[in-house]
Formats: C-alpha cells, sequence, structure tokens
C-alpha cells in the first residue's frame, strides 16, 4: 500500500512509498481503510526536527475512515463502521479516565499508541507518529483509538476531530474552563483558533 513516509530529519518532503504493509492485527486491535487525513503543525514539526520521531515513521495523526477488521474481544465498532482516529484515547480505567474526570490526561491511552508499531517496509519495523499513521492508507489502532461515528457525517470534516477541533474545543472547555457569560478573546482562527471559538460558544 502507499503511505507518506518520514526517513530523515529535518526534511521538507516526506518519500511517497508503494511497498508498506501492515503487520498481522491482533486482539484489541481495529484496522481502518483512511478515507481522509489532516495534516496537523505537529506533522511539519516532526520533520524539521522540533518533535522529534525516529525515522523510518509514516506521519498523520488526525484520520477519519471505515473499519476493515477487527481483534478480539472488539465490540464497539465492527468492518464498515466510521470512525476517527484519537491520538491520544482515554483507557477508560485509571485514576484519571474514572474519578478525576480528567480523561485528557490518561498516559495509558497514550502509552498504547506510542507503543504501537503497525508498518513494515520489508523486514523493516516503520514506526508512526502517535500511533496512528494516517498518511497511509490504511492503518491499525489500538481499539480504543478507533471512536465510531454516524455515517452520515462527511469523513473530511471527521478527520479533523481527531486533533484540531479536540485541541481548540479542549482549550476552552479543559484549560480555560470558560463558562456562561464569559467574555473569552481567541488570538488566531486558523483550525485550532476557530475550534476554541466553537467551544467557548
Amino acid at each position: 500500500m502507499f503511505a507518506a513516509i518520514l526517513t530523515e530529519t529535518p526534511t521538507e518532503e516526506l518519500v511517497i512509498a508503494d511497498d508498506v504493509t501492515l503487520r498481522d492485527i491482533a486482539p484489541g486491535d481495529v484496522q481502518v481503510k483512511i478515507a481522509h487525513s489532516g495534516v496537523c503543525h505537529s506533522d511539519l514539526s516532526a520533520m524539521n526536527g522540533t518533535i522529534p520521531l525516529a525515522p523510518p515513521a509514516v506521519l498523520g495523526h488526525e484520520g477519519a475512515g471505515v473499519v476493515t477488521a477487527v481483534g478480539d474481544g472488539v465490540t464497539h465498532v465492527a468492518p464498515g463502521d466510521h470512525v476517527i482516529i484519537a491520538f491520544s484515547p482515554p483507557c477508560g480505567t485509571c485514576p484519571y479516565c474514572t474519578g478525576r474526570g480528567q480523561p485528557n490526561l490518561c498516559m495509558n491511552g497514550m502509552t498504547s499508541m506510542f507503543l504501537n508499531q503497525q508498518f513494515r517496509r520489508g523486514d523493516e519495523v516503520v514506526s508512526s507518529m502517535t500511533g496512528c499513521g494516517t498518511f497511509a492508507e490504511e492503518t491499525i489502532v489500538p481499539g480504543i483509538a478507533a471512536i465510531k461515528i454516524d455515517t452520515d457525517v462527511p469523513l473530511d470534516v471527521a478527520a479533523l476531530v481527531g486533533c484540531g477541533v479536540t485541541t481548540g474545543v479542549g482549550a476552552a472547555l479543559n484549560t480555560a474552563k470558560v463558562t456562561p457569560g464569559s467574555s473569552v478573546l481567541v488570538i488566531g482562527a486558523g483550525g485550532v483558533g476557530v475550534a476554541a471559538i466553537q467551544g467557548a460558544r
């Protein structure tokens, strides 16, 4: 399959490879055919070396697509379902997820993503940005990272929810803790800024 691979840093270009394969799906995994992927500034930061990511690696961490297979034990999605890929999913069992009401701080979900090494190129393991690798035609992620959405949500729009929208809305709700009646100033109305405005509404 095709994938855009980071082969060195710093760089301004990714290598488009057509010989990338996926490892076998494991229990708890979800395989997704990527329909759309956003390009985040974090991808550019990995390319220029600001975010350390050892090459080779498939970039992309905000995407949406269609489930093609599920591993044993996965019951919340099935082949054919539309999903968003979450690069920092909550595990649902740690103190941040259950007792403190702060699933955005869950390290178990983040760790499961960073340990995900789903791509191969010949005999070489190819890592992925935050365990997602949405710059590939297909990816395998831990089940907790595949968030089911309604099939009437356009996948090109849904792809942006995985990072840009959640970052902006999260900034308004979780960090700034905007409450009804508050006045808010958002400096910079790009994708994340617009999402912060929506979160503040």
